[in-house]
């Protein structure tokens, strides 16, 4: 808003100003009327200007019936509520698509009955995730999300269930995110899909392995024939003569140094774990809207991408493709990064009480209380005895357990040995003489079923916290574990029934406030030495006495030729003295 200083000097009164009263009379016709709040100048206006649109012959006729007019089409009343065109709620195109979702799960349940036998049909419930079941033990100790959205996940779901082949379903957790959230289901493949998937994997290798193999023949045999080529314009250049050699290097010719070589060589890349073991033996689907929007499965997770989100904090937005601008730089978009913080997440929080799971598998025979190799496999415990309320609300968290394997500092659960793979390096290695070192320390993480009291306390902070939901009733109560290092991780028990969820923004608890690392320090391109060091140039005195001191002794005289010198000399002298 602009301000004026200059006052503007009213004229008396005898003396005529056409702008003065210009300005009173709009100041005047500018007042609004406390009844309908309007003005007579904005309603002159309006009249105007439906006037001039219109252009009637006898304007001044029925310029009182404009008026009319314009007055009725401003005014409002509040009891009338008919409208010209309907305009449907904002609400009302998701109940559209809930009605939908309803009738297509109806629709498919009421098939899969008719074509299941009793037995068939009650395995298949259990298979089915039964959200409300859920939401009725974590309400009772204050987590979880609103019925509404239950209901409709749910539902939303078992859609998912009968169009992708995957079993085991279970609700993984809520990730929040700005502007959007992120609903997270998680699955194991068919084991058709998973050998389908599997072999095409196993394809596509072996065709990089194809393209890479010919990449190196048609390196050696381009080598070869430059060496061919070189070898042939050497003997060509001998057979010159001696001759025309010399007329060719007549000329100044410049001897350049040999451009800068570099020896080191990247580290072999840490293969990813093939899907359907280690961090890829889940697969995960998120939606922003369960209902409204489609699941998306999420791609596999590399050790590359888990190493790196584990050096960075970042939000998630609601969009999958968004771009991550970080340092360290991430290997991927935001559905690569949420993938990996799903893998830390559930690596650090899925437990359980101690006996719940057992190992044990069909093509397996393992002694119990062993670990059989890459981490073994585990199976729900049919003699499993629940634990009382007391020991599982016990502070020492020694009753709970991980079930879920541990992530390696190489961002893998089955540790990978990268002198084994690279023998060709070390082939050409040992053809240097060079020392090489290949008893590569093998890195080991806690086996599964460790208790979690023996989880390390970082910053000062307990792992783990643990309540029951009810002092009054501790027979029907049920014990809640909520983790301190990932805040929004939630486990509970009561009988038989135990259950994981998460529900946060992906953060790992820091202490401290969180500082992006710094840049690396500019590498030296080449080792510094005298000879490409810069000195001050010298002086001409400090040349003559470089130049002196550097001369060459006279050649010896033998000992007549100096009596035959000193003969001369003195014959010379007296004669100059005459």
């Amino acid at each position: 808003m602009a301000y004026c200083y200059n006052i503007e000097e009213v004229p008396p009164d005898d003396v005529p100003c056409v702008e003065h009263d210009i300005r009173r009379a709009k100041k005047f016709l500018q007042k609004h009327s406390p009844e309908s709040g309007d003005s007579l100048y904005d309603h002159l206006t309006e009249v105007l200007a439906k006037i001039l649109a219109e252009r009637p012959k006898n304007a001044v006729d029925i310029f009182e019936e404009y008026s009319r007019k314009v007055k009725e089409e401003r005014f409002k009343t509040q009891t009338n509520h008919l409208r010209d065109l309907y305009v449907p709620p904002i609400q009302y195109e998701d109940a559209t698509k809930l009605v939908k979702l309803l009738k297509n799960v109806q629709q498919v349940g009421e098939n899969v009955q008719e074509t299941l036998d009793e037995e068939e049909e009650d395995e298949e419930k259990k298979k089915k995730p039964n959200m409300l079941d859920l939401l009725f033990y974590f309400e009772q100790t204050d987590v979880g999300l609103p019925r509404g959205e239950m209901v409709i996940l749910n539902l939303s779901i078992r859609q998912l269930m009968n169009k992708a082949p995957i079993e085991n379903v279970r609700f993984w957790g809520k990730i929040l995110g700005n502007p959007k959230n992120y609903y997270v289901v998680e699955a194991d493949l068919k084991s058709e899909e998973l050998d389908r998937r599997l072999e095409k994997i196993t394809e596509e290798e072996e065709r990089k392995r194809q393209e890479e193999q010919a990449k190196k023949e048609e390196a050696t045999r381009v080598a070869e024939e430059t060496a061919a080529t070189a070898e042939r314009e050497a003997a060509e250049d001998e057979t010159e003569d001696a001759e025309a050699k010399e007329e060719k290097e007549e000329g100044l010719k410049l001897v350049f140094p040999p451009l800068p070589t570099h020896s080191w060589k990247p580290p072999p890349e840490v293969p990813a774990e093939r899907i359907g073991s280690g961090v890829n033996a889940k697969v995960y689907f998120v939606c922003n809207e369960p209902g409204l929007d489609k699941w998306i499965e999420l791609p596999t997770v590399t050790p590359q991408q888990i190493l790196i989100a584990r050096q960075i904090v970042r939000c998630c937005t609601g969009n999958l493709e968004t771009p991550i601008h970080t340092f360290p730089p991430f290997p991927g978009t935001e559905k690569n990064y949420l993938r990996a913080q799903i893998a830390r997440i559930s690596a650090a929080t899925q437990i359980s009480p101690i006996g719940f799971f057992t190992f044990g598998g069909e093509d397996e025979e393992e002694e119990p209380g062993e670990e059989p190799e890459e981490g073994g496999v585990l199976s729900e415990n049919a003699h499993y005895d629940p634990l009382p309320i007391k020991d599982l609300v016990d502070p020492s968290m020694s009753n709970w357990c991980h079930h879920t394997q541990y992530i390696l500092k190489q961002g893998r659960t089955i540790w990978w040995n990268p002198a084994k793979e690279d023998e060709e390096v070390k082939e050409e290695l040992e053809d240097e003489e060079e020392e090489v070192k290949t008893d590569v320390q093998r890195e080991v993480g806690p086996p599964l079923l460790t208790p979690l009291s023996e989880d390390a306390i970082v910053d000062t902070i307990i792992p783990w916290t643990v309540r029951q939901s009810s002092r009054v009733l501790p027979d029907l109560a049920v014990a809640l574990v909520r983790s301190n290092t990932w805040p929004g991780a939630f486990a509970f028990a009561c009988g038989r029934r135990i259950d994981n969820v998460y529900i946060g923004w992906g953060y790992k608890y820091n202490a401290y406030n969180y500082s992006p690392p710094s840049m690396p320090p500019v590498q030296d391109q080449y080792k510094l030495g005298p000879e490409i060091m810069e000195i001050q140039d010298p002086t001409f005195e400090q040349e003559e006495a470089y130049r002196i001191a550097n001369l060459p002794p006279p050649p010896p005289i033998p000992m007549g030729e100096e009596e035959d010198e000193m003969i001369e000399e003195e014959e010379e002298e007296e004669e100059d003295d005459e």
